[in-house]
């Protein structure tokens, strides 16, 4: 694991604590910055019909600061889709800059960078519609995400051609900054998702507290909130390689009783499952298994 991704940067600037800025407990904050982590790489996947193969986008990190500290790219390409999530106060907004969107829209029509090109060109029609769908799918995505995690899913959802006259948010409201970045072309292209501070008592809702003085159960406690891709293996047998050799179209295996099947990630067996296969379908039941393995 690159330890890079979970290690805070011990040169960042300690700052004071600010009366009115939210608690986010530390469980809180791993959990967090892994839903968005895992964002940045369903966009970057989403994407990589059309990104050079050395692009993607890359999740910087969460902080907590107010809404006036929000930098605001003038450029005319940049995009800014405000949002809420559904059965909370939590409201929000995803701001591309303009050299983001630019690069994106044009990595997508399959042209290179001109070196004459103007960085404060307007959008043609052709690339504000795609611009404008690629920020839609993009918090498409982010809603999957919330919802899997029960946060929410994410509504409301309208462009925004300034972001100070929106009426959202107050100056010396505290926001959830969640920042990305991706390199490109020598530059630093960023992007940021703001959210009220009230996602913190929305993350207390859905992520109770752990039991603190045992480090393994508070891990295994934030990681069990995770999302995460299982299979179930209906069992392994051995064969031998000739018997292999001689499978025919046709051919018919008799797989393993389903009593011997497992839950498993990442090829990492998790718990014993029971398997019925009918003609209306496949159902797995879960069953507790005496251990971890």
């Amino acid at each position: 694991m690159n330890t890079a991704t979970v290690i805070a940067n011990e040169a960042a600037p300690i700052r004071k604590y600010e009366l009115g800025r939210p608690i986010i407990r530390r469980e809180q904050r791993i959990a967090f910055e892994r839903i968005h982590r895992a964002v940045a790489q369903t966009w970057s996947d989403s994407m990589r019909e059309y990104l050079p193969s050395d692009t993607a986008l890359e999740f910087e990190g969460l902080d907590f600061d107010a809404f006036s500290s929000v930098s605001i790219d003038d450029n005319p390409c940049a995009r800014i889709a405000l949002f809420s999530i559904a059965s909370t106060p939590v409201t929000g907004f995803l701001m591309m800059t303009g050299a983001l969107a630019k690069f994106l829209v044009r990595s997508r029509l399959g042209l290179k960078s001109a070196t004459d090109d103007k960085a404060d060109a307007p959008f043609t029609r052709i690339e504000t519609a795609i611009a404008r769908e690629t920020t839609r799918a993009m918090l498409v995505r982010l809603g999957e995400a919330y919802a899997t995690a029960g946060l929410g899913s994410i509504g409301n959802i309208r462009e925004c051609d300034d972001l100070a006259d929106s009426f959202l948010f107050t100056p010396e409201e505290s926001l959830a900054l969640l920042k990305f970045r991706m390199s490109a072309r020598g530059e630093e292209l960023r992007l940021l998702i703001a959210l009220s501070g009230s996602v913190v008592t929305a993350l207390s809702e859905h992520h109770p507290a752990v039991e603190e003085g045992n480090g393994r159960n508070a891990i295994v406690n934030v990681v069990r909130r995770l999302p995460i891709d299982v299979e179930v293996v209906l069992g392994s047998w051995k064969v031998p390689i000739g018997e292999l050799l001689r499978l025919r179209a046709g051919d018919r295996i008799v797989l393993p009783d389903g009593e011997d099947a497992w839950l498993t990630a990442r090829g990492v067996r998790i718990r014993r499952v029971g398997v019925e296969v009918s003609a209306t379908g496949l159902s797995v039941e879960i069953r507790r298994s005496a251990r971890m393995r």
